[in-house]
């Protein structure tokens, strides 16, 4: 499976994930130009500066620009909640976070080999504190063991009270399950969100998918517009549903009347 397919199946299954990685990616590219700004300053009112000075001269000069472009493309992809995947962008990106730390690690270098050395173990070490950290973090949201979520920890007990292992818990593609779906209408455009629901759900019973719960909120903006819950024979056919020519031809509508979109499972009672 290649990384795109990958990344669009996560998202299918929890679209709040992309929110949360454009609020990393801005913090991150943000970040990065100020660390860049603050070490350029001195070398650029240099006259003579070393070969490795002039070099982090260069490769700042490469960073800031890009970081710039990705911010507001940033920005962009936070008002249409979703992930640009253009591969210049993935091109960029890689070229902007790559010479901003070959960059700081040359300019701490130009002033002593060890404090550039330590840089370089300090951010290794990091890498990995970061990815055990990620991986346990999601490996416990997966299966719900230690879960800030309740129903997260109600789903890895049995009866009793007794904690289950993962292995077992269901995890097969095409086990059944209850998906909920909290929708936001774009400010005074409720009805038209109700309108778009209306007639992309008319579309489930063709997949199978049994739509048995549709409420309403008007407590205000910060609460769902729509809460809906979806019996789901499985993911494949979940998937095939998303899919549908009927619904993509509809995307622009939605992207006007949704604000914003969080779906995700819920145990069977």
């Amino acid at each position: 499976m290649r990384e795109d397919e990958y990344v669009e199946q996560t998202l299918r299954r929890e679209p709040g994930l992309a929110d949360e990685w454009l609020k990393q990616n801005n913090l991150m590219y943000g970040g990065l130009v100020g660390i860049c700004i603050v070490l350029v300053q001195p070398r650029i009112t240099d006259a003579a500066p070393s070969p490795l000075g002039l070099t982090s001269v260069i490769l700042f000069a490469i960073t800031i620009p890009l970081l710039a472009g990705l911010i507001l493309l940033n920005r962009q992809e936070t008002y249409r909640h979703r992930l640009a995947k253009s591969r210049a962008v993935t091109v960029a990106r890689s070229l902007a976070i790559g010479a901003a730390f070959t960059g700081i690690v040359t300019t701490f270098w130009d002033v002593s080999w060890i404090a550039g050395a330590v840089l370089l173990v300090s951010a290794v070490v990091a890498m990995f504190v970061h990815s055990a950290g990620y991986t346990g973090v999601e490996g416990m949201l997966r299966w719900g063991r230690w879960s800030w979520r309740p129903e997260a920890r109600e789903a890895s007990t049995r009866p009793g009270g007794v904690e289950t292992e993962a292995s077992d818990q269901p995890t097969g593609e095409d086990a059944p399950f209850i998906l909920c779906s909290l929708l936001w209408a774009r400010p005074g455009l409720e009805a038209e969100l109700v309108a778009y629901e209306d007639h992309v759900l008319a579309l489930m019973p063709d997949y199978g998918i049994e739509v048995t719960e549709r409420v309403r909120s008007e407590r205000g903006p910060e609460h769902p517009t729509e809460v809906q819950l979806y019996q789901v024979p499985s993911q494949a056919l979940l998937d095939a549903y998303l899919a549908d020519p009927r619904r993509v031809e509809l995307t622009a509508e939605r992207d006007r009347v949704v604000a914003r979109t969080e779906l995700f499972r819920v145990p069977s009672a």
